[in-house]
């Protein structure tokens, strides 16, 4: 198990999608992989930064063996549907095994996903 944490802002998601990409490579994950985990890493930010969350969020990588599992805490709530054609559950029902939101004790969002590894 690896985690890589990041303090990002929702609006910078160049720069987010690059070192997420960066941090995988490192570790030698297989492409295809990659490439799905920073789609939803861009969705699940795009969701925050729509719901207007404009203060850095942790956004925290755990790779296991068969997944990679990926929170974002958020200082505020966040939708993940973007009606009125559910775009955004669509992108993420395709490239995770699972994905939802889920409010904390200190009134924080954290944002999840959980991304299969292909073998």
């Amino acid at each position: 198990m690896v985690d890589v944490t990041l303090l990002q802002r929702p609006r910078d998601l160049h720069r987010t999608r690059q070192l997420v990409r960066d941090a995988l490579q490192a570790r030698a994950l297989t492409d295809d992989h990659i490439d799905d985990v920073v789609v939803v890493v861009s969705e699940l930010l795009g969701a925050a930064h729509e719901c207007g969350v404009t203060s850095p969020v942790q956004l925290t990588l755990t790779i296991f063996p068969l997944l990679t599992s990926i929170r974002i805490r958020c200082d505020r709530d966040v939708e993940l549907r973007d009606k009125p054609f559910d775009l955004r559950e669509r992108v993420l029902g395709q490239l995770a095994i699972s994905f939802g939101r889920r409010r904390s004790d200190d009134h924080a969002v954290d944002l999840w996903a959980e991304v299969a590894r292909s073998s």
